[in-house]
């Protein structure tokens, strides 16, 4: 049984405070009435969340915010000298040890926490201690892949964040093209895998054949300012990138396809619906 994942178990027995669950070597865990559901029977195969509670092992069908392995932002409910309590989304508070805080976790306070498994006491652990851009190898990711992103902090080269809440990538200043947030959900396109394993990321889809999102964004813009909008490809990428939010190439390729379409008029200093 793997502590801190969720896991297929099999019902084995009814008690009046709960149920007793088994995996397939025998190993048990305790789920509270309130957590079950009332058609369960002895046999029946159920998904639950196991984690660990002095020293035993119980199960929940509550959500965790984040399994073992994974980063989820979670609020400090207690701030103690030997540690921190977390918010897991469960009965149970995830633990952070005063040596596992990057800086002093405060209470009420919001962080990014990676769930691990402590190696020397074998307990589900929690850390704001993680490497910025590590390297990594056999990724499940592609170029061009759509993700979902938690963005972490800003440095010099752009935003760190979270990939589909396992892997570290970063956003390169040069694009981005809104205003980010430390904590703020968004979603992301694989720009990158590089050879050393890092992974760059975008906040726009790259290529022709993403071109259609880019219209309708300049679409609804038109519709909003009665059919006109003074920008065109004689725009500097900053005032595109204040107007709408995407890159002068993105803005380039959007509107040729809306003037090829004979949606758009394109004059030196704007462009209007027809």
């Amino acid at each position: 049984m793997k502590p801190g994942q969720i896991q297929t178990l099999t019902i084995a027995e009814q008690i009046s405070s709960g149920f007793i669950l088994k995996d397939e070597l025998g190993e048990k865990a305790f789920i509270q009435k309130i957590f079950a559901d009332e058609s369960w029977e002895i046999g029946n195969e159920v998904d639950v969340f196991v984690y660990q509670d002095d020293g035993a092992l119980k199960a929940t069908t509550e959500k965790a915010n984040a399994q073992v392995g994974e980063f989820a932002v979670m609020t400090c409910v207690q701030s103690l000298p030997t540690g921190a309590f977390m918010d897991w989304g469960i009965i149970k508070d995830l633990f952070i040890p005063y040596k596992q805080q990057k800086s002093k976790i405060l209470e009420g306070k919001r962080y990014i926490v990676y769930v691990y498994e402590d190696e020397a006491t074998g307990l589900t652990t929690g850390t704001t201690k993680f490497k910025r851009n590590p390297q990594y190898e056999d990724l499940p990711l592609r170029q061009g892949d759509k993700v979902d992103l938690i963005m972490m902090n800003e440095s010099e080269l752009g935003w760190n964040v979270v990939i589909n809440k396992e892997y570290i990538g970063l956003i390169y200043a040069s694009d981005v093209f809104k205003k980010l947030y430390p904590l703020s959900e968004e979603t992301g396109y694989i720009k990158t895998i590089r050879e050393d394993g890092k992974i760059d990321v975008t906040l726009q889809p790259q290529g022709f054949e993403n071109v259609d999102e880019f219209k309708q964004a300049i679409l609804d813009k038109l519709n909003d300012n009665y059919g006109l909008l003074y920008l065109s490809d004689k725009s500097s990428p900053e005032e595109i990138k204040d107007e709408l939010q995407m890159s002068k190439k993105n803005f380039k390729k959007a509107i040729g396809s809306l003037y090829k379409d004979k949606i758009i008029e394109i004059a030196d200093d704007r462009i209007k619906l027809l």
